[in-house]
């Protein structure tokens, strides 16, 4: 008994270093990527009738200052605020071009650990949602509730690894690097295959699924499903 509890452990640090070493080959044999136009400004609706349309600053809520924009290494992105009196929501869309970022880093960049890290609180939380938006089914979402002080608010978001929706926390909230998820980004990076990634997060203060069907939050959703949270098909 006593040489299976040392057994253990020792088998699953060989197998994290063995990880680590599969992903230092792949980044090494894989070739730098190439340069990414940016688009996704273009992609989502820059006008909604009756509805104002602003364009936001990455701030603390995105976790992403100069310093951590350098650090995730975007090649594109977009947060935009749809807001109409009270009723408000942002949309914000983050993409890598392939080869450009480890997947597990990327599955790291959500409310779960950016926020959570810097203050929220998770209150409520569902896990792989079916959605869908005009008869189109959307890739499983994940949904939060997050709150600090007396501000709360809703999130669905989705993570897109060439074009599957990619979720490490199975029914948890995700927040550290796992083994499985070193062996993905091998599997996924290695010998160039080198996928891209979206990051697609939509927040309000209001009820997110009762604004879904709203034909102004409908016209968004329209242009993401199209964008990459559609499966192909």
């Amino acid at each position: 008994m006593k040489v299976v509890k040392v057994a253990l452990p020792a088998l699953a640090l060989l197998v994290l270093l063995l990880g680590i070493g599969l992903q230092v080959f792949a980044d090494a044999v894989s070739p730098d990527p190439e340069p990414v136009e940016p688009f996704l400004a273009e992609a989502l609706p820059r006008s909604l009738p009756g509805w104002e349309v602003t364009d936001l600053d990455l701030g603390p809520t995105e976790s992403v200052t100069e310093q951590s924009f350098r650090i995730l290494n975007l090649d594109d992105y977009v947060y935009r605020e749809f807001r109409r009196g009270d009723t408000a929501f942002t949309v914000y869309v983050a993409y890598w071009g392939p080869g450009k970022m480890p997947i597990r880093l990327v599955n790291q960049h959500t409310p779960d650990r950016c926020w959570t890290e810097n203050g929220w609180t998770c209150s409520d939380r569902r896990f792989h949602v079916e959605k869908s938006v005009n008869g189109t089914a959307l890739h499983p979402a994940q949904w939060g509730t997050y709150s600090i002080g007396d501000f709360e608010n809703e999130s669905y978001f989705w993570h897109i690894v060439d074009g599957e929706a990619t979720w490490f926390g199975g029914e948890r909230i995700n927040t550290r690097t796992s083994i499985i998820s070193v062996l993905l980004d091998f599997r996924n990076l290695a010998f160039n295959r080198n996928p891209d990634q979206f990051f697609v997060r939509i927040v309000s203060r209001d009820s997110l699924d009762e604004l879904w069907n709203q034909p102004a939050f409908s016209s968004v959703m329209n242009t993401l499903a199209d964008l990459c949270l559609a499966p192909e098909a």
